[in-house]
């Protein structure tokens, strides 16, 4: 849920929009395993699915197969963007301070005002978890290996700026639909740096309890582990 709006895409970032991150599964060839010309067959050899393009991009599918595995990924962002996380107690509790309804904020639990108290305050969670999905949307190294196998890493956003850089899907290149760029800004001016080695983008906290285990890798089962690893982490290492 939430993903609409977002800069970045992927625990690496290697995507700058929704369509290109949606594309990239449907072609991964460790996930479903297609290629551009399998999605375009597919939609052109179907007689229902042939018709709903039509009727959403009005025309027929044309015979470049890009073009048409791009509207599909496109089709699919819509889709996701409209996927919205539905309202929580913390929202209520936000609210009710806000309008200065002490009653109201009152009836959230005692034990998660504690937490929010840590979370804003000794915790410093906020330094990445912020904003309306509880996430600043960037990368960052939180001690979490990122090694794979033996001699293997995952260098995370290091590897995931080179790949956006040298996507023909980015906003820079030719199947944005904004002819001046103007969502390009941030894409024209990342800019590879060392640290970005090891990064991993800042997940929402939005609806965390149902999306166990945790962490880029899913080396933490519970958000309980999470806790600790962040207690115990040398920040100076």
């Amino acid at each position: 849920n939430d993903v609409g709006g977002g800069r970045w895409y992927g625990w690496d970032g290697a995507h700058d929009n929704l369509w290109a991150q949606s594309l990239r599964p449907l072609v991964d060839p460790r996930e479903m395993g297609d290629s551009v010309a399998q999605v375009a067959a597919a939609i052109r050899g179907h007689d229902d699915l042939r018709e709903r393009y039509a009727a959403v991009f009005g025309r027929a599918p044309p015979g470049d197969d890009e073009t048409v595995a791009i509207d599909i990924a496109k089709a699919l962002a819509a889709y996701q963007e409209v996927l919205v996380s539905g309202r929580t107690p913390f929202d209520e509790f936000r609210d009710a301070l806000a309008r200065g309804d002490r009653d109201a904020a009152a009836r959230y639990p005692v034990a998660a005002q504690r937490g929010l108290k840590i979370f804003v305050g000794a915790g410093n969670c906020t330094f990445c978890h912020t904003g309306p999905r509880l996430s600043n949307g960037e990368f960052h190294d939180v001690g979490i290996a990122f090694f794979v196998a033996p001699g293997r890493v995952d260098p995370g956003r290091y590897d995931g700026i080179r790949k956006l850089q040298a996507s023909r899907y980015n906003l820079l290149g030719p199947f944005n639909d904004d002819p001046v760029r103007a969502t390009a800004t941030s894409t024209r001016h990342v800019a590879l740096e060392h640290r970005n080695f090891g990064e991993f983008k800042v997940p929402s906290l939005r609806n965390v309890a149902k999306t166990a285990p945790y962490m880029h890798n899913g080396s933490l089962a519970t958000l309980r582990d999470v806790v600790r690893h962040y207690s115990n982490l040398d920040e100076d290492r």
